[in-house]
């Protein structure tokens, strides 16, 4: 390595109005495989490699240049130039005023996770949990305390929930046998079929479905739960399957609700036999899953040419204004994923799906939801 110090040094000016003046002190001149390390009194540190193709430029943005209190930003200025810049992690507020007054906009933070829905990096975090909010459903923790952490994509809009907890119970019966234990899964099912039309999530989310697909047609309901969907789309002249993979839930849809009930994992299960069907139905389902475009590439297998994917998830977006914010059931424990608009997009594409039609409602239990009406690509 050659340094060579500047002397005097280079004096110039730069900025908006010139009002900055940077002082060159010294080249540096490194072999391929040579590093230089700038480091600063507060203890952060940012190393430059020269290699034989040009320059390393900076190090891993989401690893060590955190871990040594510095976050990278894609910033671009009034001429539409783009650049690189780190800041100091506590130094937030001078950054933004160092923006503002060289006209220029942060493009995306380059420090955060990739989003698994739009592919950004722009992942940052927006909520901690140190409790379980009010209303999430209750499981053993194992010992373990309740720590959880919601991130949010700055560029999609959609939110993942982070934890180390063991949420297996949730999905191994834990789920039915806190929530449905006994009679409760018919008194719930009763007390919901029971509600005033115009109080009813399911009445309006079958209204939809008939409006848009018609009057009669095969439905494949996958996580069929309480089973109150089949039941209203039987009422209403379709011929309806519901499959989920608790024993319960089935045995509960086939001698109450009467209609045709398979227990399945859909993602995990070979469903050899299970038929065509003219839509295939998701309400609820895809927030649970690790990999939610895989799940909905699979309803393919069982859709008629004609077929139709209906979905609804819950609405990262509208949940997220509300002044409950995170304390709201769109964001509790067992959804994994939360949604925008644009990462419901996002997701059908991934799946080999067009949008037909999307839309966000608020419905009448006041859930903030998302509905999709998807067709093959």
């Amino acid at each position: 390595m050659d340094i060579r110090p500047l002397e005097p040094p280079r004096r110039f000016r730069v900025g908006l109005d010139e009002s900055v003046e940077v002082v060159h002190v010294a080249d540096a001149e490194l072999a391929p495989d040579e590093q230089i390390t700038f480091v600063t009194a507060s203890g952060t540190e940012y190393d430059v490699v020269r290699k034989d193709w040009g320059y390393y430029a900076t190090p891993s943005l989401n690893w060590r240049l955190p871990r040594h209190g510095l976050r990278a930003a894609l910033c671009r200025n009034a001429a539409g130039r783009r650049a690189v810049l780190l800041c100091e992690r506590g130094c937030e507020d001078a950054f933004h005023g160092y923006l503002e007054s060289e006209s220029m906009e942060i493009v995306a933070w380059l420090d955060g996770d990739e989003c698994p829905m739009c592919g950004g990096c722009g992942v940052e975090h927006w909520h901690r949990y140190e409790d379980a909010p009010d209303g999430e459903t209750l499981f053993d923790l194992k010992g373990r305390p309740y720590i959880r952490d919601l991130l949010r994509c700055n560029r999609c809009g959609h939110v993942v929930s982070v934890t180390d907890l063991d949420l297996s119970g949730l999905y191994e019966g834990e789920y039915m046998d806190t929530t449905y234990a006994g009679e409760q899964l018919l008194r719930t099912y009763e007390k919901i079929m029971g509600l005033d039309p115009a109080r009813s999530d399911n009445v309006q989310r079958v209204e939809r479905v008939v409006a848009e697909l018609g009057e009669s047609g095969s439905l494949l309901d996958v996580g069929s739960g309480l089973a109150v969907f089949p039941a209203r789309m039987k009422d209403a002249g379709w011929d309806v399957t519901a499959l989920d993979p608790d024993e319960r839930a089935v045995e509960h849809a086939r001698s109450r609700v009467g209609v045709e009930a398979v227990r399945a994992d859909f993602v995990a299960d070979p469903l050899d036999g299970l038929g065509d069907f003219d839509a295939v139905t998701l309400n609820k389902v895809l927030e649970h899953v690790p990999d939610p475009a895989a799940m909905l590439a699979r309803t393919k297998e069982f859709l008629r040419p004609s077929g139709v994917v209906y979905v609804e998830l819950p609405d990262a977006e509208g949940a997220a204004a509300d002044p409950d914010g995170p304390g709201r059931e769109e964001f509790f424990v067992e959804h994994l994923h939360v949604f925008s608009s644009a990462s419901l997009a996002l997701l059908a594409a991934a799946a080999g799906f067009s949008v037909r039609r999307l839309e966000r409602v608020r419905e009448p239990s006041t859930k903030y939801t998302l509905v999709a009406f998807l067709d093959p690509a």
